[in-house]
């Protein structure tokens, strides 16, 4: 991880669909701090717990995947960020020795993240693209992307057909 780290302008950390956990992730973190690479984690879901653990262990950013309403979305982007902006508790974590320290004079990692942190919805399903207007202009949502496999499987169009290009296009706009 560090050695790949230093090449990149992010680290995707994967445990939607891998065998990684929140101890793996941490350690890997703590081993090359302030690594050029921001890391963040696709988590399977937008639960509260998920998401404190990903910014306690130091990531700056959050990946939800299969996104279909505005609900969900807005549970990733209540977590994910400190009051009066959002709903994250204060957390107990290395997210402040490893990021602390680079913070600007006066500033500090509390002070900082809101602005910082990246929450990014991964929009997969038909469900998803008719609300991904709705999704993108949400408060608290930095980035909407899309998951083709899953797209394409959810919506029975082939990639590449005219009916998956049509839901291609509508997320992207």
């Amino acid at each position: 991880y560090c050695e790949s780290a230093k090449h990149y302008d992010f680290t995707w950390f994967e445990m939607q669909h891998s065998a990684l956990e929140f101890k793996d992730i941490e350690a890997m973190i703590a081993a090359c701090p302030r690594v050029a690479a921001t890391p963040m984690i696709r988590l399977p879901d937008a639960q509260e717990w998920h998401i404190q653990h990903t910014t306690d262990i130091g990531c700056l950013g959050v990946v939800v995947p299969t996104v279909d309403d505005i609900e969900r979305a807005g549970e990733a982007a209540r977590w994910s960020r400190y009051p009066p902006t959002a709903r994250r508790s204060s957390g107990s974590g290395q997210y402040n020795t490893i990021w602390g320290p680079v913070q600007p004079p006066g500033g500090n990692y509390r002070d900082t993240i809101n602005d910082n942190m990246l929450v990014t919805i991964m929009i997969e399903t038909p469900t998803g693209v008719a609300n991904a207007y709705d999704i993108a202009r949400l408060p608290g949502v930095d980035v909407v992307i899309q998951g083709n496999n899953d797209l394409s499987s959810f919506s029975g169009f082939k990639q590449g057909s005219p009916e998956y290009e049509v839901l291609v296009k509508k997320v992207h706009d």
